[in-house]
């Protein structure tokens, strides 16, 4: 099985600055992929350390596994090793309260499976046959009762506690016992697109709008550009980053 990616991160229309920050890198060999996004909480400089050392950690501690180790219980180590990471960094105090959210996707080409690991409000979805599935679960109020169906997707959008998160990465240290992320190990399809993204895409667009835009669009680097622009020509709200991964027979 064969891939093509594609990522890009915006500030958006009202932020001074982007806290959010992305991967796309093979990790152990050419069938691993690592692709992750990552929205850094804190404010200041503070969101953007976090979100970058969350990153830098995840790469650092895949790279010393050997290709035998790379699955679903390497992927969610890894997220602890950047949550403790943050929180050891929390003793400046510059950077106290900083922290992240992210979702973590590992491919594995060879055995058409992803790993996925997941904590907080940026997401997960698989777009194939003209349908838009969301594979990961959010950690915030208004998510989580828009997952159970209590609210719609129109009202979550525009409900005035959508931004409030349960979980997320700096919160206190975590050991390798515990289930505090969602993860889940994905039969990868044939001809799918896999998209992961902050919430400065989906707060502003809704699914038909992304599936729309994964349908139509040539390419994986003009679907990133034109979601990125539709969500800041809906307002740009927030920092907004996309990464896409196709795969291919």
């Amino acid at each position: 099985m064969k891939s093509v990616c594609y990522g890009a991160t915006d500030v958006g229309r009202c932020r001074q600055n982007n806290e959010d920050t992305y991967l796309l890198q093979p990790v152990g060999d050419d069938s691993h992929l690592l692709a992750v996004v990552v929205d850094g909480l804190g404010g200041h400089e503070g969101g953007e350390i976090a979100a970058a050392l969350a990153a830098k950690c995840m790469v650092d501690y895949l790279e010393g596994l050997s290709v035998e180790e790379l699955g679903l219980d390497a992927l969610k180590q890894s997220v602890i090793y950047a949550n403790n990471s943050i929180v050891s960094q929390q003793a400046n105090p510059r950077w106290y309260n900083m922290g992240c959210v992210l979702t973590a996707l590992l491919f594995d080409f060879g055995q058409a499976v992803a790993y996925l690991c997941h904590v907080g409000d940026t997401r997960c979805y698989q777009f194939g046959e003209g349908a838009l599935t969301k594979l990961s679960r959010d950690h915030s109020l208004v998510g989580i009762e828009e997952d159970e169906g209590r609210l719609t997707e129109e009202e979550a959008m525009h409900h005035p506690r959508r931004n409030v998160i349960t979980r997320a990465l700096g919160l206190g240290r975590l050991d390798w016992t515990t289930d505090y992320f969602w993860t889940a190990t994905i039969p990868v399809e044939p001809d799918a697109q896999y998209l992961l993204c902050s919430d400065g895409l989906y707060d502003m667009l809704p699914t038909r709008a992304i599936a729309q835009v994964l349908a139509e669009q040539p390419t994986a680097k003009q679907r990133v550009e034109t979601l990125i622009r539709q969500a800041n020509e809906a307002g740009g709200k927030d920092n907004v980053t996309v990464v896409l991964v196709e795969t291919r027979p």
